[in-house]
């Protein structure tokens, strides 16, 4: 069974927009130190899995955070805004896995790391959806 993290990342990888953008800097967790911008950071954030009386009934929950780093605003939330229209509403194939849903769970800008840093040529957006689908 595919992974749902690897799933995304196969997802973002293939899309001509976002690729060309970011040139394959689409990273798990953390943004390596000095990677070149634009970049986009995938991180799973919480799993919930359905059970019944049987046991586990394989249907997973599964909210996904994208933070998108561009060196001024508008161009990472020009960035975010890609992410939102490839996976808001999205539903079927996605690498090997049936996708029956797709929902945008928060849009939100960070201002952590220019305040704590005092460097204003990065520039964060971040996009959390909840993907439904049976892993089983």
């Amino acid at each position: 069974m595919k992974d749902i993290c690897q799933a995304v990342y196969e997802e973002l990888c293939a899309d001509a927009e976002i690729n060309g953008l970011v040139q394959g800097r689409i990273y798990p967790i953390l943004l390596p130190e000095d990677a070149p911008l634009p970049a986009i950071v995938y991180a799973p954030v919480l799993a919930n899995y359905d059970s019944a009386l049987q046991g586990d009934t394989g249907f997973v929950r599964q909210t996904i955070q994208f933070v998108c780093h561009h060196n001024t605003y508008k161009k990472s939330r020009e960035l975010s805004r890609m992410v939102k229209r490839l996976f808001q509403d999205y539903h079927g194939e996605m690498s090997g896995l049936y996708i029956q849903a797709v929902f945008i769970k928060s849009d939100y800008e960070y201002n952590g790391n220019t305040a704590l840093k005092f460097d204003i040529e990065e520039y964060m957006s971040s996009i959390e959806f909840e993907f439904l689908f049976n892993e089983k």
